[in-house]
């Protein structure tokens, strides 16, 4: 017989009814345990702005720890009213536990993908009347901690200036602004791995999307790491960020592996 409860303490700062510890009847050995996490970003995800994230632990996750669980998260979702995912993350080589979540509906239709481009980059993108480009190495205090904020208000996050100073401390790190009018109207940062040119952050403010301002930034990041002797550039991103994803794919960049499979549910409000 297989014991369901909850966690006496709360779990990586998540209360106690969102923990679950299966326990052996008999003998009192742990079993499984699962966590699960919230996240409300509708700047990040418009149009399923409630994610709620499984993290499991344990090599054979027994089925009731899996039920109560799944049945918590439709719970979360219904007391917030949003229309939303429930998911989990699979590294590639975890199949038996991808498996393992399809009986509970989790289908694996989303997460985390490398796109890659041989560079040169062959497009060429016109930015619209009145927008100029800029570049910078995010070195002006007042810049830093404006980025900080976009930053932290787009991913839900709370970094701080020690995590900014190691991601701007990247080999070959640069910033290209989009700007109009002294107003920033997009921004992509990148910087170097070796002989590979990785671009770690793209953003299109939302009044500029659709005018070419983040196809634009693309090209101009590929140039420049072209001009810097690199034959590819890469950029990771989450197959549910379609515009971001549009983007890549515009300019030219093709997925070359996948880094994370996130299989879910996605649930409409009532």
């Amino acid at each position: 017989m297989v014991l369901i409860r909850h966690e006496r303490a709360p779990v990586d700062g998540q209360p106690t009814k969102n923990t679950f510890c299966a326990i052996d009847g008999r003998t009192g050995a742990v079993l499984g345990s699962s966590v699960l996490y919230e996240d409300l970003n509708p700047m990040l995800y418009p149009a399923r702005p409630l994610l709620v994230r499984i993290q499991t632990d344990g090599d054979e996750l027994p089925d009731v720890l899996m039920g109560a669980t799944i049945a918590r998260a439709y719970q979360i979702c219904q007391e917030h009213g949003e229309y939303a995912r429930i998911f989990t993350r699979c590294a590639p080589d975890e199949q038996a536990l991808l498996q393992h979540f399809k009986p509970f509906g989790l289908e694996d239709n989303d997460g985390l993908v490398r796109m890659q481009l041989d560079l040169p980059c062959l497009i060429h993108a016109r930015l619209p009347d009145g927008v100029r480009i800029e570049h910078d190495r995010l070195e002006d205090m007042l810049e830093r901690r404006s980025f900080l904020m976009r930053y932290n208000q787009l991913f839900n996050v709370e970094r701080d200036r020690t995590w900014l100073d190691q991601f701007t401390a990247r080999k070959g790190f640069m910033r290209l602004m989009a700007l109009q009018g002294g107003v920033m109207a997009g921004e992509v940062l990148f910087w170097r791995e070796g002989d590979i040119g990785v671009i770690g952050f793209i953003q299109t403010e939302r009044r500029w999307r659709r005018h070419g301002i983040g196809t634009a930034l693309i090209q101009r990041a590929c140039d420049q790491l072209e001009q810097h002797g690199l034959a590819r550039a890469e950029c990771n991103i989450r197959v549910r960020y379609p515009h971001m994803l549009h983007l890549l794919q515009k300019a030219g960049f093709e997925q070359a592996e996948v880094l994370m499979h996130y299989p879910g549910i996605d649930l409409d409000p009532e």
